[in-house]
């Protein structure tokens, strides 16, 4: 059986055969001095056939225009946090990175698996180099499960680290190491901390640290967090979190 597309390609060549021909003998395509009728296999005339392949270029195009009209407006619908708007988060039980007392707090939204996340973790300490007494950093998780597999068990071990009063020592270990999150690595991880390893490894086959990751996750998709890094200074959602803005918003958050 012939293919739609062989079909097509065919009437196209009888139908320029039969231009060219008519334009030769000043009249359409004739057989025997008459004007004829081009009749398909499938005994369609060559013009309905040329007819519906009109239509159906007009009928995919203007399916394609309606998807990408869905599309778009999906986009501009899309979920998140608004700008200027000031929020307040959770950050009971969270002990920051930096002085307690600083004007500036930067809370942000990560994902250990994540390599940006690894680049702001890198950038933020910088930060805090260069501003030791004006901020201070609250982590609070973002795991993108669906792309990151590793991402769920890192944050957990990271909160066992958090109850042995070693979470910052763990973040900069997994930070550091973010391409082997299995579970073998973070417990040699873990050990590296310093953790009780008993304690840490009761703690994570019992399940006993999803609540607190879970917890931060809902949080996020709460305030419509998909990305990570999304990064907060004073409340306020920073739309372009590269170094020199960070720092440029720490600024103006120091004059006010």
């Amino acid at each position: 059986m012939e293919s739609k597309t062989t079909v097509i390609i065919g009437a196209i060549v009888l139908f320029l055969a039969g231009f060219f021909i008519g334009q030769l003998t000043g009249g359409g395509l004739r057989k025997g001095g008459q004007a004829v009728q081009v009749v398909m296999a499938d005994g369609r005339s060559l013009d309905v056939v040329l007819s519906e392949i009109g239509s159906n270029t007009a009928a995919t195009k203007k399916s394609m225009d309606e998807l990408m009209a869905r599309v778009k407006g999906q986009g501009q619908r899309r979920a998140g946090p608004e700008e200027g708007k000031q929020y307040t988060f959770d950050l009971s039980e969270r002990m920051p990175r930096g002085k307690e007392g600083a004007k500036v707090a930067i809370v942000e939204f990560s994902d250990f698996q994540c390599p940006y996340c690894q680049r702001m973790a890198n950038s933020l300490e910088d930060i805090l180099k260069q501003y030791p007494n004006d901020v201070k950093i609250y982590f609070k998780h973002r795991p993108l499960t669906s792309i990151h597999q590793f991402a769920q068990p890192a944050a957990e071990a990271a909160e066992a680290a958090r109850a042995q009063g070693k979470f910052w020592q763990m973040y900069d270990l997994i930070f550091k190491n973010r391409g082997a999150l299995d579970q073998a690595s973070l417990e040699k991880y873990a050990a590296e901390a310093g953790l009780n390893m008993a304690k840490y490894k009761e703690g994570m086959q019992s399940g006993a640290f999803k609540e607190a990751v879970n917890k931060d996750t809902a949080e996020a998709e709460k305030y419509g967090i998909n990305s990570t890094p999304t990064l907060f200074i004073n409340g306020y959602h920073v739309a372009n979190p590269t170094p020199e803005e960070v720092k440029r918003l720490i600024e103006e958050a120091l004059k006010k």
